[in-house]
């Protein structure tokens, strides 16, 4: 896939990267080029979180990516030249740590589940897939194909962590580094004699290079923060490390060139946007895996339709809505998005609608408490708001006054290690319904509950009560009342194969009905039900591509798609009349962009100088 070239602007600078004292004083220096660009690829994820970076080929003809699909990560490989992508993995599995074998025939990766656990590799033109290692009973991660076969990846047992070496035919593997702990993304030389890796300790990581055969070690650079798909390459000669990830100051990611002589580190940044990943190509030329996301509460009539963004502004993201009981307001979460520093600091924020239902002045702060404030939730009557919150280092159902100067109130006691979702009313306005998981209840996958509330103090009334879902055992997440209050509905996802089932159930408790069961479903909030109560909103997707907003018919199971457009809609809520829905419309993605010849040292790489 191509695109008009653009100018961009990459820098050396001190900034953002804490440098050993070998190349400290190098990299103070200043240099900035103008260099052009191309897209090789462009992939829509399906999954906010799970945006894994895309990897080229060696030559650069393909890109592969790793994405969420029914819980199971698969491969999508795109044909550079034709910008044609398409899903090659049809099996199951935790494919993890994907790179390419040094011809650029094969797809290389590690499976993490279990019962497939080892290296792998793939075929892109024919979607075979092949176990290379298996490791029996030991852990691994990390693999590297080399050219004679040969697997490196590091080891984990009983006896602490190795980087070990698994030849073709060989019964055990050899030990090339005993004490690797705290290693990560190690990678060999292309002359075979050192291996580069990230020294990893509490989210903070350290560049070594250390020589195989003696054990020195050299530092590159400290104080690294990384994301959660480290990766270090070798230029083509050796003469340079290259890696993303973000120093104490940045607020993004960017890609990084680190020369091992006294040259200055490379800054690579692209666009003001995250560099996950950074791939030197066999021309000569640097791939950067770049990140776009962006979230919009948009809205749409329930017949159907391209939602409309009401709620974009500068660099503040909206998600999640919901609807004030007079329909005259939606609320939702606003957050800043930097990939650096997941948002812990949601903030509830508002939006008027006139009479004629369009949007009244700008967005502004309905709560804004410290780290979390998720889910706003109306009481029927308009008194009330609930939200879930981490406030006093919680996890938990929190109630406030609306336009009073109370602090919330804490509903519920799951605390640090929970995750719980935002909650529901149910129209009498006395309980609420949510969904959590995890502490304090041991092998909790997600469980629905609801908590009395009293309306006139808004203190709880008992204690939370785990709904029963007699004959469920996978996850349940989300729960929302009926129109009537006489049912809950909510997603499950199953422990087998990871599909997504809609469920409604009695609010009391009893034994779950299925209503649809789909692929790759969004689990970040609850289905929503139409006003009449006959049918319910989900969002999915068919494994790729955006997420939609469907209908689903209760009596009957039939389905229709109900929004359209680029950027998907996911995590519906209908206006009190029934007639509008809000949406959050999200764009996940992410583009490999390959620089020029010379923009990143690389003529000099060529040259051997």
């Amino acid at each position: 896939m191509s695109s008009p070239q653009r100018p961009r602007r990459l820098s050396a600078v001190c900034r953002g990267l804490v440098l050993a004292p070998l190349l400290l004083a190098a990299a103070c220096e200043s240099k900035v080029e103008e260099v052009s660009n191309g897209v090789l690829a462009r992939h829509v994820h399906t999954d906010l979180y799970d945006a894994y970076p895309g990897i080229p080929s060696p030559a650069g003809d393909r890109v592969v990516f790793a994405d969420y699909a029914a819980d199971a990560r698969s491969l999508s490989v795109y044909n550079v030249a034709t910008g044609v992508g398409r899903a090659v993995t049809t099996r199951p599995a935790g494919r993890s740590r994907v790179t390419w074998s040094p011809d650029g025939s094969r797809v290389v990766y590690v499976d993490r589940w279990s019962e497939s656990h080892g290296v792998w590799t793939l075929d892109p033109a024919t979607g075979q897939e092949s176990r290379i290692v298996d490791p029996g009973d030991a852990r691994i991660d990390y693999p590297r194909l080399l050219p004679d076969g040969t697997v490196t990846a590091l080891r984990y047992g009983n006896t602490g962590t190795a980087w070990v070496a698994f030849s073709p035919g060989a019964d055990l593997p050899t030990e090339l580094v005993a004490d690797a702990g705290g290693w990560a993304a190690p990678v060999r030389s292309p002359d075979g004699r050192s291996v580069a890796y990230l020294r990893v300790a509490d989210r903070r990581g350290a560049l070594d290079v250390t020589e195989i055969a003696t054990g020195e070690t050299r530092t590159l650079a400290t104080d690294l923060r990384l994301g959660w798909d480290n990766r270090v390459e070798w230029s083509p000669t050796g003469r340079a490390l290259y890696l993303a990830a973000a120093g104490t100051d940045d607020a993004l990611f960017a890609g990084w060139r680190v020369p091992l002589n006294r040259a200055p580190a490379e800054r690579l940044e692209y666009d003001g946007r995250d560099v996950l990943a950074v791939t030197p190509l066999a021309d000569g030329r640097v791939a950067l895996s770049v990140y776009l996301t962006r979230t919009a509460v948009g809205v749409v009539p329930v017949t159907g339709g391209e939602p409309a963004d009401v709620t974009t502004a500068g660099s503040t993201s909206a998600f999640l809505p919901s609807w004030r009981p007079d329909g005259g307001a939606l609320g939702f979460i606003t957050f800043s998005w930097r990939r650096v520093r997941m948002p812990i600091d949601f903030d509830l924020g508002i939006l008027d609608f006139d009479v004629d239902g369009a949007p009244a002045g700008t967005v502004r702060t309905l709560l804004a408490e410290e780290h979390e404030d998720y889910g706003a939730a109306w009481s029927p009557d308009g008194r009330w708001l609930a939200f879930q919150g981490h406030l006093e280092g919680s996890d938990d159902i929190w109630l406030v006054r609306i336009g009073g100067n109370e602090r919330p109130t804490r509903l519920t006691q799951f605390g640090p290690g929970a995750d719980t979702g935002e909650p529901d009313w149910s129209p009498d306005g006395r309980t609420l319904a949510f969904s959590s998981n995890g502490p304090p209840l041991e092998g909790n996958p997600g469980s629905v509950y609801t908590i009395a509330v009293d309306p006139a103090t808004g203190m709880a009334a008992a204690d939370p009560v785990r709904v029963p879902l007699d004959g469920f055992s996978g996850s349940a997440m989300g729960a929302r009342f009926s129109p009537d209050g006489g049912r809950l509905a909510f997603y499950g996802r199953s422990r087998e194969d990871g599909r997504v089932t809609v469920y409604t159930v009695p609010a009391a408790g009893g034994t779950p009905t299925a209503v649809i069961t789909f692929a790759n479903g969004e689990p970040y909030s609850a289905p929503e039900w139409s006003a009449d109560g006959a049918s319910l909103f989900y969002s999915r997707n068919d494994g790729s591509g955006p997420f939609q907003v469907w209908r689903v018919d209760i009596p009957t199971g039939a389905t229709e798609q109900v929004t359209t457009g680029a950027l998907g809609a996911l995590q519906p809520s209908v206006s009190p009349d029934g007639r509008t829905l809000a949406v959050t419309m999200r764009e996940a993605a992410i583009e490999v962009v390959a620089l020029t010849t010379g923009s990143t040292g690389a003529e000099n790489e060529a040259s051997g100088r």
